[in-house]
């Protein structure tokens, strides 16, 4: 039995994601896949369109044989973690055989190069970074500049894309985690990770991002050739969320936290709860509120992660108690056609706790640490659906 597993989001489910699992199943005639998915809150610090089991159900629908929910103290972090622990966990389950992960590049050496000269230089690098940080430039501008000693331009050009950033990072976690399994890129169809219109060049493809300003803006039809058709179906009669929605419990969250306990917040750093206190009180909507938070030093994306941060609770302290001792549960979201073959072979194989169903017995049996992190799933999950007007502790309900 062969299993390649895919990191994702799906948000939403569209036929480059569908692409990427038929060919990761034959790049490496893999009989199963399994999936690493982000829960309501994702890596570029947005809620997802549509939830969690809405996009796992999808996914299973066209490919995945078991998807599990990636924790949301990673699902919103920095590509560094994020990366880790979905690597961790696929890891954990002592049954995957490869990672298949798409890129704008298909050569797997190009990446191992740079994770190669990244992993024996990273002191002097991330020394290079911080000083370059104290002069004002924002991350990605230092990093850049930090890597012209030690990586070619075309190296540094294959940085630049989010997806090939990702691949570098799950390659570096692989190799943190001394794992064996193999990873394999699969070239991306044609359309860019954050292109913000309809791919019109191409009739099939087009980026997440594109899809999801068009249902904004109730263009529907425009995005039907780009997804398959369960998916259409959801953007028909779905209820999507987006950042605007959570604007104002955000604003009572940070009106009734002090600077201090903002200060202990996963991503706030540099004097920022201050910051954040103060633009809180005269900016009108969540948009605003990003855009006055910008800097030359912080990208939009790190703001809207450091603000789900604070509206989940994520402190500093949390993260590293979860990566320093590696801390993994699979939460099982859907099961495909094969899905229960699946199941059964990683509960026979693995040594974390397999939560297929929540109820309080469960949880009750958990160790304190795994309690803690999938309670704050189940956090995110209700503050979601509240933000959604659905009903609360779907958690507790999914069934599958």
């Amino acid at each position: 039995m062969k299993t390649v597993g895919i990191i994702a989001e799906f948000n939403p489910f569209h036929n480059g994601h569908r692409y990427l699992i038929d060919q990761a199943k034959k790049a490496t005639n893999a009989d199963y896949a399994v999936v690493v998915m982000s829960g309501n809150f994702t890596q570029t610090g947005n809620v997802a369109i549509y939830d969690k089991f809405t996009r796992a159900k999808l996914a299973s629908e066209y490919g995945a044989d078991i998807v599990l929910e990636l924790p949301s103290i990673y699902s919103n972090s920095s590509a560094e973690y994020f990366a880790f622990g979905a690597v961790s966990l696929l890891n954990s389950l002592n049954t995957v055989d490869y990672i298949c992960f798409g890129t704008e590049t298909e050569k797997i050496e190009v990446f191992e190069h740079i994770v190669d000269v990244l992993t024996k230089n990273n002191y002097v690098i991330t020394e290079n970074i911080k000083s370059r940080l104290k002069m004002g430039l924002s991350y990605p501008v230092a990093r850049e500049e930090s890597l012209k000693n030690f990586l070619s331009e075309e190296e540094i050009t294959t940085l630049k894309t989010p997806n090939n950033i990702l691949g570098i990072e799950y390659l570096k976690a692989l190799k943190k985690l001394n794992s064996e399994i193999t990873p394999i890129c699969i070239k991306r169809e044609s359309s860019d990770f954050n292109e913000k219109s309809i791919n019109k060049s191409s009739n099939k493809y087009t980026s997440a991002t594109s899809i999801r300003n068009m249902i904004k803006l109730n263009k529907i039809d425009l995005v039907e050739n780009y997804v398959p058709a369960s998916t259409y179906t959801t953007i028909l009669n779905g209820n999507p969320l987006y950042n605007d929605s959570l604007y104002k419990l955000l604003k009572y969250k940070v009106l009734t936290s002090d600077s201090d306990y903002l200060k202990t917040i996963s991503e706030v750093t540099q004097g920022l709860e201050n910051k954040i206190k103060g633009e809180i009180t005269h900016s009108n909507s969540y948009d605003e509120l990003i855009f006055n938070l910008k800097s030359k030093r912080y990208t939009l994306t790190k703001i809207k992660r450091m603000l789900t941060n604070i509206l989940l609770d994520i402190t500093k302290d949390d993260l590293k108690n979860i990566v320093n001792n590696n801390i993994c549960y699979a939460h099982v979201l859907s099961l495909g056609i094969k899905g229960k073959d699946v199941l059964s072979a990683i509960s026979k194989n693995t040594d974390i706790p397999i939560i297929s169903k929540i109820n309080d017995k469960i949880l009750d049996s958990l160790d304190i640490d795994v309690l803690k992190y999938i309670k704050l799933d189940i956090l995110a999950s209700n503050i979601y659906y509240t933000l959604s007007n659905d009903i609360i502790n779907k958690d507790y309900t999914n069934r599958l």
